[in-house]
This record gives C-alpha cells, structure tokens and sequence, in this order.
C-alpha cells in the first residue's frame, strides 16, 4: 500500500514571542485546550488580550489560521478593540479590505523584529543575488577556498569577542544562510575599524583565509558596510562575554 505522505511543520512556542507576558501566553494555551475558536472576532471575545499583545500576536502569523495573512489580522484586531469577553457573539457585515501577503524578505523581518527568529529563511538568502553580483561569496563557498586566498565576504554578525588573554585581538562569527565564517581582527585593524567593528550588523570583511587542520578563519585587513537595497533587520549578538 502506497504511503500518504505527510505535510510537516515547525512550530514556534509562544515564549519566543516579544513583549508577550507568561500569564497571557499560558492563558492563551489554556483556553485553545477547550472549545475551538470560530473566527478571529471569537478568538479575541475569548482570549480578551491587551491591544498590543493582539497586535503582536497578528505580526507574528500566530493568527493566520483565524484571520488570514499578517496585514489583514493585523487589520482586523486593530479595528476590533470593541471586542469584549462580554459582547454578544453576533456575525459581523463588516467587508474586510484586501491586503496583499508579505513577501518572503517581509516575513523573515517581521519574524526577526518580533521573535528575533524565523523559521521561513535567513535574513541574507533574500539578498544572496546582491550579493553574489558584488562578488561576495556564502559561507559555504568560503570555507572550501584554499589556505591564503585572499577574500571579501559579507555576513551578519552574531558573535564578538576579545579575551583577556588575546593581546587586544577580537574574534568575530559572521553568519549566512550558509553557515558561519570566523575571523580575527589584530589589534591594529580593530582600533581601525572599532566603530562599525562593534555597531554593523551586517559586516564586509576583506582579508586573508587561515585553514589548518580543517579550521579556517579569515584574517581581516579592512572592515566595511556592505550596498545592498535594504540592510536586514538587526540580530541579537553575543558581544565581549
């Protein structure tokens, strides 16, 4: 018998979302357990949530199965603050205005700007063309290049740090939809290059690769602010721990 294959999903806790208490978010989880919902309006009569958490909740695509895409639930819960846990559950004649759907860089900016993660894709795949125009290799591509190559790469910063013990040397990890490219910058060129060094959130780097033993890093000489039409939205780092 042929097997029916079988629609997966990842599906993010509400922990994650921003400015969303705990007491709303286990209150949240304790009515969907009872009766399901019937529409949006039904949603929020029932959850009776503040203004902004129903906001957040809507630019997140938690409400998507009730209220359609991000901008028309985001729409809907912000003209139905009348909505009450003691208003009567009568239909409403109201026509909803047609919203387009996010595109997929949308999305992954809303995600980031309200869970500081997605799950729809990296903030730099929708960039890749740009970059690769540019001449700006992934990650991937990156790793694979031979010890000495001389590089210029772009990447979000997720990591920055300059132990006690490194003489003033800063280690950094870039990140792309690829994977990670670390790199040191020497004392000289951090001093150089501090401001961007500790504020870019997408960072150019022009340097050197370093591979041994399967380990490679890329010795910056220049840092630098890459063009690109829209820079992605800013990413949680670990800095100086």
């Amino acid at each position: 018998m042929a097997q029916t294959p079988q629609t997966l999903a990842v599906r993010m806790g509400l922990r994650y979302v921003k400015g969303l208490s705990q007491k709303d978010g286990e209150h949240i989880v304790t009515m969907r357990r009872g009766k399901s919902f019937s529409s949006l309006e039904d949603w929020m009569r029932r959850i009776a949530l503040s203004q902004t958490s129903l906001s957040t909740l809507a630019a997140t695509g938690a409400l998507a199965s009730l209220g359609g895409n991000r901008r028309t639930a985001l729409w809907q819960v912000q003209a139905a603050t009348h909505v009450t846990s003691d208003s009567l559950a009568l239909p409403s004649r109201e026509i909803l205005p047609s919203f387009p759907s996010l595109t997929q860089g949308e999305e992954i900016r809303w995600d980031y700007q309200h869970t500081a993660h997605s799950v729809r894709g990296h903030p730099l795949q929708v960039l890749r063309a740009e970059l690769d125009t540019q001449g700006l290799p992934p990650a991937r591509v990156v790793q694979q290049l031979p010890n000495g190559a001389r590089v210029r790469y772009a990447g979000l910063v997720i990591s920055r740090q300059r132990p006690s013990t490194s003489k003033g040397v800063v280690f950094m990890t870039l990140e792309d939809e690829t994977g990670f490219v670390n790199v040191v910058l020497w004392a000289t060129v951090y001093t150089r290059y501090k401001v961007i060094a500790k504020t870019a959130t997408l960072l150019g780097v022009t340097g050197r690769l370093q591979s041994q033993d399967g380990v490679v890093h890329l010795v910056a000489e220049q840092l630098w602010i890459p063009h690109v039409r829209q820079l992605p939205v800013r990413v949680t780092s670990r800095d100086f721990h």
